[in-house]
């Protein structure tokens, strides 16, 4: 018995939200259709066997397990009227392509999987294949936390929510990942957006050209910073060490922030000149840390990551006194800068390539007072 017309339709929803139950229930109707059915799944999800695909009921359907969309037409059976494919946010973006090929060609095309990953953000190609279909359910779960529908899937490692910056795929069950709802969905390490530059406020300085991150964010976002330290470092003997100048600003607002015990360190290093708006390359020590760092836990605070430089000689000192875990947590984050690749774990703002001043940093060792980071005028003479 054949469709007269073809189609597709998204069973897609988070974790637990009954995605696969479902897709099974259509495929038994089919079958009872007299519908010739073929069901695909990737070879990355083997959590239940390769050759069948399982729900977490436990409700079963066999499939045939393939690693790219393009091995799936040379496996169809010329008889075949309805084919479902399972966990499509595994696939590569060829699989929209071959779910309207299939359509076209008369074929009734049941797809199922994740829409959003475990940072909340679109899938794989699931977006695509929504927005190409005839018809589009979403499920919901129930919330682990508050017992309401839910809409995310939360990824834990340890118990706790996993990163922003973990690896997106990892194949799991109860054990790794749970159902939440909007306000129960975590992050942790989730970068902040970039600021957009917002006008100066009367009686500033005249040669700022805009307020690129206000108080407000700032006070916002190093809340955030302290909350994530404060859980990396439960039962380690933790060290901030500060860079100065710039970074005693951030430092006093941070350890606020930070609920642990943790003991305070400084370093004064320079790369920059007076007058001199971009940093020379040339790394300067002036104060050293004071305390024997060996086996615990560093974690330097920075004003600003601009080219790289200065926290690459950092490291490569630090390092050679031992310390159990070298860390960097930096307020601003000038990436387009970057020459020297250093490891940034915390960061809170990205921003672009300005010369900026405010809330620690300073132009010619002033205005560090500015509550704000605030924009410096292209080739405004300060004098």
């Amino acid at each position: 018995m054949k469709h007269t017309n073809g189609s597709i339709e998204i069973v897609t929803g988070s974790m637990f939200s009954g995605k696969t139950e479902e897709v099974i229930r259509r495929l038994r109707r089919a079958r009872i259709a007299r519908q010739q059915v073929q069901v695909f799944k990737p070879v990355i999800d083997n959590r239940y066997g390769l050759e069948k695909i399982t729900s977490h009921a436990g409700t079963e359907f066999e499939a045939t397990p393939v690693a790219r969309s393009t091995d799936i037409p040379p496996l169809l059976k010329p008889e075949t009227t309805v084919v479902a494919i399972d966990e499509a946010q595994f696939f590569d973006y060829g699989v929209v392509g071959l779910a309207n090929e299939l359509a076209d060609r008369g074929l009734r095309v049941i797809v199922a999987g994740l829409d959003t990953d475990f940072r909340g953000e679109p899938f794989g190609p699931m977006p695509q294949l929504m927005a190409v279909a005839e018809q589009v359910d979403k499920l919901h779960a129930i919330c682990a936390i508050s017992g309401e529908e839910a809409s995310r899937t939360q990824r834990l490692i340890n118990g706790q929510p996993a990163y922003f910056d973990e690896p997106v795929v990892a194949v799991g069950a109860a054990e790794l990942y749970e159902a939440r709802s909007r306000q129960h969905h975590a992050v942790p390490r989730r970068p902040a957006a970039m600021p957009s530059v917002q006008p100066v406020p009367p009686g500033q300085p005249e040669f700022l050209g805009g307020v690129l991150v206000s108080a407000e964010q700032i006070r916002d976002r190093v809340a955030e910073l302290g909350a994530m330290i404060s859980r990396d470092y439960v039962g380690k003997e933790l060290v901030l060490l500060c860079i100065l100048r710039g970074g005693v600003m951030f430092l006093t607002d941070l350890m606020r922030q930070v609920s642990l015990p943790h003991t305070v360190e400084f370093m004064a290093i320079s790369s920059y000149e007076p007058g001199v708006r971009k940093s020379t390359g040339q790394v300067r020590i002036h104060l050293d840390v004071k305390q024997d760092i060996a086996g615990k836990h560093i974690l330097v605070v920075e004003d600003i990551v601009d080219t790289g430089h200065t926290l690459a000689r950092v490291l490569d000192l630090l390092n050679t006194r031992e310390p159990a875990s070298l860390r960097i947590c930096t307020l601003l984050d000038k990436a387009e800068r970057r020459e020297t690749q250093v490891p940034v774990d915390y960061v809170g703002f990205t921003i672009p390539n300005h010369f900026v001043v405010g809330y620690g940093l300073d132009v010619d060792e002033y205005h560090r007072n500015l509550p704000y980071i605030g924009i410096v005028k292209p080739g405004f003479n300060i004098g």
